[in-house]
């Protein structure tokens, strides 16, 4: 029979459009079909689930969650199943907080007279509907619990979702803040779709998009001490109180778990962002406070045709610091050329030098282009005629290094971006940031490198690899900012005395692995690594080295050492919903 239901448009979390057709979502090339998904919800999440029943009985703590709804004009059927997901909660100690400012009656009447039938939900009749800020505002006035939970009025909670909440509370009991992974809900409640598996806690994400969202958990002393909501910002609400919530704690929890069931209604952001369009808006003012308050030096960019996404462009006060960008080769004179007249052509940055260290080369034209060099003051040209060993090479590189800022860049790369040098060195310049790697591409288009995760491929991989960037995954988007472990050395930005604290690169790795051991020595330190996607070059990957089939294996054994605590409990900043063995994004089966 065909369905003659006209098609909707629906915006994923990045701002592209999808079409639905009778409630089925045609999505980019990666994200999860609704087949696959649902046998997904049938056959993996029951396990995830499997052991909540029993954990929660030995919760010493069982702490008072408030959940906080701004209602107005809800449909009786979204308010029956927001209800019954609430009430059907296995963790029974909750307080429902109703902030009604509907103007329709009708409307009003049935959400009281609903609320009467149990005496957990409190109902607050707002004298005028103050919008999504100032009704929400008014439920969290009302609310009594030491933590606050936020829902939308057609939205819905998995039955486990406060049950979890309170385990991993137990678990850490100076957690501030909880947020979980999300699906969509097609608008006859019947259909899931659309999932997002999330990272764990990722400052630098949350700069370029609310990734958090529903379902969050925040401690109430901390909410009532930054105000609530503010006024002003309806549309992005949350996104702004996530980012004044997070400048007051870094103690935040991520459950790897959809616990939260966003409604594709009419009307509503989960459909159409262009619904609400004024969301944008006040999504880069939300961004250019959060800047201001930080004492960032920063300025708002508009990502085009990606609404609710969001990028700062950071700068540098006074002088620009010098870079030394060091960039190891053997003979490939042509690789040579390609590589260092991109940079010497396109860089925009003024205050750098190249630190060339030639391994071994003995080739005319490379002996040649090497003399031609010599006549730029930019270029320094050394030699380090020992057997290969990628990370001598570079820690030789660094000692020869004036640059109170360090790149260490592949001879078989080329910049795209002529501002490549002032996107990573404004990223590395702020507070508590380790390595910064660029998005890299292969001479296709698709990607290289957006970031390392820990486990993928057995060992280490490159996530998201040979997609393009405006790909829509269950991981969201390779064209956001985020936080990884580590990112490759192929194009790697640090500041100078953060490579001397951990000792540079670990000499014991000859060829590969030694990025990654890097990576994990600024992670462990404190630092915070840094995928930043408004930086690009090309990356001829293995022209110059050759294959990785020829790794030593003690470059394997050392790097097992290194990964094994993020092998045995998992990449934080990956999800454990998804495969580890595609690193272009696919379900766990």
């Amino acid at each position: 029979m065909l369905d003659h239901r006209p098609a909707v448009k629906v915006f994923l979390p990045d701002g592209s459009k999808q079409r639905m057709f009778a409630g089925r979502v045609k999505q980019k090339v990666l994200g999860t079909n609704r087949h696959r998904y649902s046998k997904w919800i049938k056959n993996y999440e029951p396990l995830s689930f499997s052991g909540t029943y029993e954990r929660l009985k030995a919760v010493k703590s069982k702490p008072l969650i408030s959940i906080v709804v701004p209602c107005y004009n809800t449909p009786q059927r979204y308010l029956d199943e927001l209800l019954q997901s609430v009430k059907s909660q296995i963790y029974e100690n909750w307080q429902l907080c109703i902030a009604d400012g509907s103007t329709d009656g009708q409307a009003s009447k049935y959400l009281r007279e609903a609320c009467k039938q149990d005496d957990r939900i409190a109902y607050i009749k707002v004298g005028e509907n103050l919008g999504i800020v100032g009704n929400t505002n008014a439920g969290l006035e009302a609310a009594k619990g030491k933590f606050v939970a936020f829902m939308d009025h057609d939205d819905a909670l998995s039955q486990y979702a406060l049950a979890e909440v309170v385990i991993a509370l137990d678990e850490d009991p100076e957690t501030d803040l909880i947020y979980s992974d999300e699906d969509k809900l097609s608008d006859n409640g019947k259909t899931r779709l659309l999932p997002f598996f999330k990272p764990d806690w990722s400052p630098e994400l949350l700069l370029g998009i609310n990734y958090i969202t529903h379902f969050v958990v925040a401690r109430k002393s901390i909410v009532d001490q930054i105000g609530g909501l503010r006024q002003g910002l309806d549309g992005a609400q949350d996104y702004d109180f996530l980012l004044r919530f997070t400048e007051k704690t870094d103690k935040i929890k991520h459950i790897p778990k959809i616990l939260y069931h966003w409604r594709l209604a009419d009307g509503s952001t989960a459909k159409n962002v262009s619904e609400k369009s004024y969301a944008h808006s006040a999504g880069k003012r939300a961004l250019a406070d959060a800047a201001e308050r930080r004492g960032v030096t920063a300025e708002m960019v508009e990502i085009p045709k990606r609404p609710t996404n969001y990028r700062l462009r950071f700068g540098l006060t006074g002088p620009q610091p010098k870079v030394s960008i060091i960039i190891p080769f053997k003979d490939k004179a042509n690789l040579l050329k390609q590589c260092v007249g991109s940079i010497l052509l396109k860089t925009t940055y003024k205050n750098y030098e190249l630190i060339l260290v030639s391994n071994n080369s003995t080739q005319t034209l490379t002996h040649d282009y090497l003399e031609e060099l010599k006549q730029d003051k930019r270029c320094k040209i050394y030699y380090w005629d020992h057997p290969f060993n990628y990370s001598k090479i570079n820690n030789f590189g660094r000692k020869k290094a004036k640059g109170e800022y360090l790149v260490l860049l592949n001879n078989d790369t080329k910049v795209i971006t002529p501002n490549w040098l002032e996107e990573l060195i404004g990223v590395a310049s702020q507070p508590g940031i380790g390595a910064v790697g660029p998005l890299l591409y292969y001479p296709n288009k698709t990607i290289q490198h957006a970031g390392v995760v820990l486990g993928m491929t057995g060992m280490a991989g490159h996530v998201f690899r040979r997609l393009v960037s405006n790909n829509w995954t269950d991981f969201g988007m390779p064209a956001w900012p985020r936080n990884y472990l580590a990112v490759t050395a192929a194009c790697l930005a640090v500041r100078a005395k953060k490579y001397d604290e951990v000792g540079g690169l670990d000499e014991t790795f000859t060829v590969a692995g030694n990025d990654v051991a890097f990576g994990l020595r600024l992670y462990e330190a404190g630092y915070r690594n840094v995928y930043w996607p408004f930086a690009e070059l090309v990356h001829y990957e293995n022209v110059s080295v050759g294959s990785y089939k020829n790794v030593p294996q003690l470059d394997y054994d050392h790097s097992l050492e290194y990964y094994r605590p993020y092998l045995d409990k998992g990449d934080p900043y990956f999800n454990p919903n998804l495969d580890l063995m595609h690193e272009q994004i696919s379900l766990r089966r």
